[in-house]
């Protein structure tokens, strides 16, 4: 007190102190310093005497205080409504801990009783300015309390309602329009539908087993390139420009030679695009085959007598539009070279509907034997597919669904195409 009342005067208050060690080894042989937070009050203190306790006999420094000859001990007597206020916001610090009951005075004591304790057993009267800003802070944090219950019965009651939110149920019927399944298919898919599956959410085991049977009866769908033991198989994928023949390839490719070990050959007659032969070089370096470029049906022709000793024979010809007659004859001419060869059009879910209606029409100059569908993972609605199986004889090979190779393609089999439909 002598200190902070030689640097701001004989009104200054001690707000609060603090007690730490410095110096010495790992907290050993330091020196017990307090560190004193003190303010200039506005109006002069007065000093009443220390209390009395029963005996007659002044209070001394409880137990555990330090030497007053070192630092001074300081101890606060809280109103009740402070603590009260810290139990509301449910934050009340080690403050109330340290405290004792007998610390706490009624509600309604006088300002004169609001005093401080200290070790020299002389005691500072808070003064009205004192008392005004601490019934101020009091009413601010019980304020700020009842903002932090709001927040916090808000905030539950969100959570709660988010957690104990029930789905809401999406029928096979609204599925299926969503996936753009033409209206007409979409009723004769829920006019065979009994009742349990018409209630059923789509993620029902249920509603998924009663698409699946549709699709096996109605739709053809097979198991992808099937090799027979002993004969070889060539297959050619044709396509427009631009929906993933090439990667659609190495695909098909590392799946037959890398997880079933066959002897396989890679044959690109795609010179038209820019690096093309390089992705597929590429390509073939990975998976440890020999890749053939060929630029004419001859030389086509050639290369496939050369390697009869393989048991898959894989070409990736160049895209072509639709609208160029002259580059589709080119392509059946090409493929025209060995009639066992089996042509797979590759077309892209994400392509318009009226526009894969005319690629269709158009490569069946070509006579492709089955149909590939790629970027499945691209598109919301793969409806179309289901739109073109039931309006066109095609037989689908594979679904692709990403650029990972081999890992994005999977059989186009009618369980794949009810979890597509279904997603």
């Amino acid at each position: 007190m002598d200190k902070v009342r030689s640097e701001l005067g004989p009104d200054a208050v001690i707000l609060h102190t603090k007690k730490y060690t410095t110096g010495g080894i790992l907290g050993y042989g330091g020196k017990k310093m307090v560190e004193v937070t003190a303010a200039i009050e506005d109006a002069p203190q007065s000093k009443i005497l220390p209390p009395i306790n029963a005996s007659g006999k002044k209070e001394s420094v409880p137990a555990g205080a330090p030497n007053i000859k070192q630092e001074s001990y300081i101890r606060p007597i809280v109103p009740r409504q402070i603590l009260e206020s810290y139990k509301t916001a449910n934050i009340r610090d080690d403050l109330s801990d340290k405290l004792d009951a007998q610390d706490f005075l009624p509600q309604n004591t006088a300002a004169e009783n609001l005093n401080v304790v200290k070790a020299d057993d002389k005691i500072s009267v808070l003064s009205p300015t004192e008392i005004d800003q601490q019934k101020k802070i009091q009413e601010m944090e019980r304020e700020l309390a009842k903002m932090k219950v709001i927040l916090d019965n808000v905030m539950g009651s969100q959570k709660s309602k988010s957690s104990s939110a029930v789905k809401k149920k999406i029928s096979l019927k609204e599925t299926l329009l969503g996936q753009e399944v033409n209206e007409a298919i979409v009723q004769e898919i829920i006019g065979n539908q009994d009742e349990q599956a018409l209630l059923a959410d789509k993620d029902d085991p249920y509603v998924r087993e009663f698409l699946l049977k549709y699709l096996e009866k109605y739709m053809g769908t097979s198991a992808g390139i099937e090799i027979e033991k002993g004969k070889m198989k060539i297959v050619a994928l044709i396509g427009a420009t631009g929906v993933g023949k090439t990667t659609t390839l190495a695909k098909i490719a590392s799946r037959f030679v890398l997880e079933q070990g066959l002897r396989a050959v890679l044959i690109t007659a795609d010179t038209y695009r820019i690096s093309a032969v390089d992705q597929l070089k590429t390509y073939s370096d990975i998976i440890g085959l020999p890749l053939e470029i060929v630029y004419t049906p001859v030389e086509l022709k050639n290369v496939i007598n050369r390697h009869r000793d393989k048991q898959l024979i894989l070409i990736d010809t160049a895209g072509r539009s639709q609208h160029n007659d002259y580059q589709l004859m080119e392509l059946h001419d090409l493929l025209s070279v060995n009639d066992d060869i089996e042509k797979h059009l590759v077309l892209s879910a994400t392509t318009k509907y009226k526009d894969v209606i005319d690629i269709i029409r158009k490569f069946s100059l070509c006579a492709p034997d089955k149909v590939i569908f790629t970027k499945t993972d691209e598109t919301s609605s793969i409806g179309m597919i289901l739109n073109l199986l039931k309006e066109y004889p095609l037989t689908l090979s594979y679904f692709t669904n990403g650029q990972s190779v081999p890992d994005d393609i999977f059989p186009a089999q009618s369980k794949n195409l009810a979890d597509l439909l279904l997603r």
